[in-house]
C-alpha cells in the first residue's frame, strides 16, 4: 500500500488504483493566527452580506441602484460563525473523514442556530438589523428557510475558502507549520 500526503488530499492509494480518504492523526497547525482569521471572516461576511442584500433587493424590489446594507454587528456574527465553521470543517474533514455532503447539514444547523441566537440577543437590546416576519417559513422573524439555498452555497464556499487559507498559510514563512505534518496511519480496509 502506497501512502501520500499533500496539502489538499490526505489519502492512501492501493495498488489497484482505488483512492480511500483517510484522516490524519493530528491536524495541521494553521499558519495564520486565529485573530487574523477572525478578522478576515468578519470582513468577508460584510462583503457577502452587502452583495447578497443588493442582489436580493434587485430581484425582490426591482431596485436597480444595487445598494446593499449591513450592520456592524454582522462583523462579529460572521467573523465568529465562520471561525467556528472552519474549526468544524477541520475536525470533521481531517479527523473524522466526513465528505462535504455529510458535513453540510451540520453547517446549516449551526448557521441557523447561530443566526437565531444572535438575533434573539440583539433583539433584546433593540439592535437586531433584520426581521424576516414577512417571509414564508420564518421562525420568530429571526430565521427563514427562504435563505436555505444561500446558506448551502455559503457553506460550500466556506470549505473552499478554508482550503485556500490553508494553502496560503502553507506558503512562505508559514510553510514550516504545515511541513510538520509527519505521519498518517493508513489502515487497509476492504
Amino acid at each position: 500500500m502506497e501512502c501520500t500526503v499533500s496539502l489538499w488530499i490526505f489519502s492512501c492509494r492501493r495498488h489497484r488504483g482505488f483512492w480511500l480518504t483517510r484522516t490524519l492523526e493530528s491536524l495541521p497547525n494553521n499558519g495564520l493566527p486565529d485573530v487574523v482569521r477572525f478578522l478576515f471572516f468578519g470582513m468577508h461576511g460584510f462583503l457577502d452580506e452587502i452583495i447578497f442584500t443588493s442582489i436580493f433587493n434587485l430581484v425582490e424590489k426591482l431596485d436597480r441602484t444595487m445598494s446593499g446594507h449591513t450592520s456592524l454587528w454582522s462583523f462579529l456574527m460572521y467573523g465568529s460563525c465562520s471561525f467556528v465553521v472552519e474549526k468544524l470543517y477541520l475536525h470533521l474533514r481531517f479527523r473524522r473523514g466526513w465528505s462535504t455532503w455529510r458535513r453540510l447539514p451540520i453547517y446549516i444547523c449551526f448557521i441557523y442556530t447561530w443566526e437565531f441566537c444572535w438575533g434573539l440577543a440583539l433583539r433584546q437590546y433593540g439592535a437586531c438589523s433584520w426581521d424576516y416576519s414577512h417571509y414564508p417559513f420564518n421562525f420568530m422573524g429571526l430565521i427563514t428557510l427562504l435563505y436555505l439555498p444561500g446558506w448551502v452555497c455559503i457553506s460550500l464556499y466556506q470549505d473552499i475558502l478554508s482550503n485556500v487559507l490553508l494553502r496560503h498559510s502553507g506558503q512562505g514563512a508559514g510553510s514550516k507549520k504545515l511541513q510538520n505534518v509527519r505521519s498518517m496511519r493508513c489502515n487497509r480496509t476492504e
